[in-house]
């Protein structure tokens, strides 16, 4: 596998109490990243690396498939007052 990354400098900035790493304009635009965007910093022997999340993409049917009676709340609906509303 042939490495073909460039390399490309940039410095770490103190943010608070932690470290940030600024990343070029070009780079975050060819990648969608945006202020606020998830990604994954990945750790091996020898390097870092930044990976954006790709955003979860859900499935109304997995998601009903995950609903069972014992987490699926009453349809019961109570209008009566609960305080001193005046109806």
């Amino acid at each position: 596998m042939v490495d073909t990354m460039v390399p490309m400098k940039t410095k770490i900035a103190r943010w608070g109490n932690s470290l940030a790493l600024r990343i070029p304009k070009h780079l975050a635009e060819s990648r969608n990243l945006t202020e606020g965007a998830d990604v994954e910093i990945l750790e091996d022997a020898e390097e870092l690396r930044l990976r954006p999340q790709k955003k979860q993409q859900y499935d109304l049917d997995e998601l009903l498939e995950k609903v069972t009676p014992r987490n699926h709340h009453s349809s019961h609906w109570d209008d009566a007052p609960q305080g001193k509303e005046a109806w």
